[in-house]
């Protein structure tokens, strides 16, 4: 069968909760708002979205091999950022390659453990220092966007005035109970004092405030120290999968 452009949201939905915990950030996508950058691709039972809202465009695909490898060979993206899951990945060869693939696991709050501390909200008047700090040291913020502040939930510590340490969401929805923390980053000199645990729990307190109870992350196999932090926060791993920038190894003709 073709793959074929979708726009209703109900049905969106309904095949986004037959896997709602790989599909955390397309659920939000499902508000206004944020709906209004997506481009859904169907199958029966399966679902590709490719996110326009920010400049890395994430490609996320739901469904077995067969259906990836036709909903990936119909999309017109050249380069996207690219999810797939373990039984997606053959599927994908021939039609995108990573440039660098990062070997990831999404967590989820199973038993909240907050970790105290002094923090303050953060707003779209302290996106400036925001994105200095994430330009500080070693890179952070590759999935951060001016317009995630806009969900009240970014918190961060500041030292002598200087903003150190940040966390947010990437995604949040009240009305799909759903959300993805993250842009979660600590000033190199303040690491090892557990001001990621502390922000981090202070979005999670505030999401948790006004209902949402599906609360994920995403972070990187190998990044033993972030996993740890997060542990202690109550976060559990539920599964691993692969991302990274992706080009297109040749152009495929678009059917509407």
């Amino acid at each position: 069968m073709i793959p074929y452009r979708l726009t209703d949201k109900l049905e969106i939905r309904r095949l986004l909760n037959m896997d709602r915990e790989w599909s955390l950030y397309a659920l939000a996508d499902l508000d206004d708002g944020m709906f209004e950058h997506c481009d859904w691709w169907a199958l029966p039972g399966a679902l590709a979205l490719v996110f326009r809202g920010i400049s890395i465009r994430p490609i996320f695909v739901l469904g077995d091999a067969a259906s990836t490898k036709e909903l990936l060979a119909a999309l017109p993206e050249t380069t996207g950022y690219l999810n797939l899951k373990a039984h997606q990945l053959d599927a994908a060869e021939g039609i995108y390659h990573y440039r660098e693939r990062h070997e990831m696991r999404r967590m989820f709050l199973d038993a909240f453990q907050p970790r105290r501390g002094i923090t303050e909200p953060l707003g779209v008047e302290d996106c400036g220092d925001i994105e200095h700090l994430y330009a500080s040291g070693d890179g952070g913020g590759i999935a951060f966007a001016p317009f995630q502040l806009h969900t009240g939930f970014f918190c961060g510590i500041r030292r002598d005035g200087e903003l150190v340490a940040v966390a947010g969401v990437q995604v949040a929805s009240r009305h799909e109970g759903v959300a993805a923390v993250g842009n979660i980053y600590t000033r190199p000199d303040c690491r090892g004092q557990g001001l990621a645990q502390t922000v981090t729990s202070a979005v999670v307190t505030a999401l948790r405030e006004v209902g949402i109870q599906t609360i994920g992350l995403n972070v990187e196999n190998t990044n033993a120290y972030a996993i740890r932090a997060y542990e202690r926060v109550g976060f559990r791993t539920h599964f691993s999968y692969s991302e990274g920038i992706a080009d297109r190894l040749s152009i495929e003709t678009v059917r509407p």
